[in-house]
């Protein structure tokens, strides 16, 4: 088995790490807390690691560079990345990875430089029990596959499929001699892609740089909405919606400029869904802020509501559909066209059961394609329509335009097309709002 030596401090990145280099590209992960360590490591033992993963800097004290500077002193070829903020004036050559989190395009790097490629990491031979090491699984909260364990070749279920996960149910097993659980081989990818989602979900935001804060915000984000649709509204899906909602609206502040927050979320490897509800609750916080009908009580319940919206829905496919010419030319199944038809009234019926939810987000949900009773997607808004609605109905037809364009956005020509498309004096009057803060 190769081995990869890591120079990371952060327990959940060791464990996030260490889960997804084992189950990708079988790798076994030897963990150090500095580059003096790494450098020990190197020198005490004969056979060599086949990979070191470290990150640019601990604290104050810089590690990626003091393992690079030693690795070329010492004539030894071994496949180097570094990982997290690194300064731009920094002379490290080496590839470089701005967020630990985007896990596919590291595994990607590290295949590459040791010449594996995706066609053997696909067929690569695998048990068909995939063993996952035990203290992995305290890692999750449910399983999302049937999970076995092992005694004389004989593999015997312990859990089903979405069963809930405790320290008890792993402290008995661990108690009758298991070191690792097992899935079923064709699950294994799968179960760590869920893995990734409970460890990112667990973050402490932060403490993470601005790359990791959005990819475990997007992250944290799917196992918000795979619980909802499992549990509903409980307290666990209560208390992660809120710190969620926290580090999204925090955010908003931290942007001075819509241009500065699109530039970063273009660059990242964060969900089309992520993206659209975090600049949707950018635009529509600042347009709100440029009303003198507004207050904070109101700001706050539009927030909840770009928060909320599209909890029912499930893929970026699902979320980019706006219309009904983009229901009709979907290639989705009939099922999925009829959860994206109703999803705004399935939003509005979730959120009735959350405590102390801002009065009236209900309604607003339903009405946010223009529809009042959350079904559809309407070409012509009628005066039933709240002014609230209209912000948010306006902002979401930017954003949708943004990120379907990407880089050949042009904000006059947008701006002219909703003109032509929204008549009515109400919605004019602020459509000119949004014309002044994208200027």
């Amino acid at each position: 088995m190769k081995t990869t030596l890591v120079v990371e401090n952060h327990s959940q990145f060791e464990d996030f790490l260490s889960i997804n280099l084992f189950t990708w590209l079988g790798f076994k992960t030897v963990f150090v807390k500095s580059a003096k360590s790494a450098i020990e490591y190197i020198i005490n033992n004969d056979s060599k690691p086949d990979l070191i993963i470290s990150k640019y800097k601990i604290n104050s004290s810089l590690e990626a560079p003091v393992i690079l500077t030693f690795l070329k002193e010492n004539s030894l070829n071994i496949p180097f990345f570094s990982m997290g903020q690194k300064p731009k004036d920094s002379e490290i050559s080496s590839p470089h990875f701005t967020s630990i989190l985007d896990i596919k395009l590291l595994i990607q790097e590290c295949a590459k430089s040791l010449k594996i490629t995706a066609k053997q990491m696909v067929h690569e031979i695998v048990p068909d029990y995939f063993p996952i090491p035990i203290q992995h699984f305290n890692l999750i909260e449910n399983t999302n596959t049937v999970i076995y364990t092992e005694e004389d070749g004989t593999y015997q279920p312990v859990l089903a499929k979405d069963a809930p996960v405790d320290s008890l149910i792993v402290k008995d097993m661990i108690a009758q001699g298991h070191m690792h659980v097992y899935i079923k081989k064709e699950d294994r990818l799968r179960f760590v892609s869920h893995i990734n989602h409970q460890i990112a979900a667990k973050l402490e935001i932060k403490e993470l740089n601005p790359n990791d804060k959005l990819v475990a915000l997007d992250m944290s984000q799917r196992v918000l909405q795979q619980s909802v649709k499992r549990l509903g509204i409980t307290q666990e899906t209560i208390e992660l919606s809120r710190r969620n909602m926290k580090e999204m609206t925090n955010a908003v502040k931290a942007y001075p400029s819509l241009k500065k927050l699109l530039k970063r979320l273009l660059a990242n490897k964060t969900s089309y869904e992520f993206k659209h509800s975090q600049m949707l609750m950018y635009i529509a916080t600042q347009m709100l802020n440029q009303l003198d009908w507004v207050n904070e009580e109101q700001v706050q319940k539009l927030q909840f509501i770009c928060f909320w919206h599209d909890i029912a829905l499930e893929n970026s496919e699902q979320c980019m559909i706006h219309t009904e010419k983009d229901l009709r030319a979907s290639t989705i199944s009939e099922t999925e066209k009829h959860l994206v038809k109703n999803h705004a009234q399935i939003a509005a019926t979730i959120i009735s059961k959350y405590p102390n939810a801002p009065i009236g987000v209900e309604q607003i949900i339903k009405q946010h394609h223009g529809m009042p009773n959350g079904v559809g997607f309407s070409e012509h808004y009628g005066q039933n329509i709240s002014p609230l609605a209209i912000v948010f109905i306006l902002a979401e037809d930017l954003v949708d335009s943004i990120l379907k364009a990407n880089t050949s956005f042009k904000f006059e020509v947008k701006i002219l097309q909703m003109r032509k498309r929204y008549e009515t004096q109400r919605f004019q009057k602020i459509i000119d709002v949004l014309e002044r803060i994208i200027k």
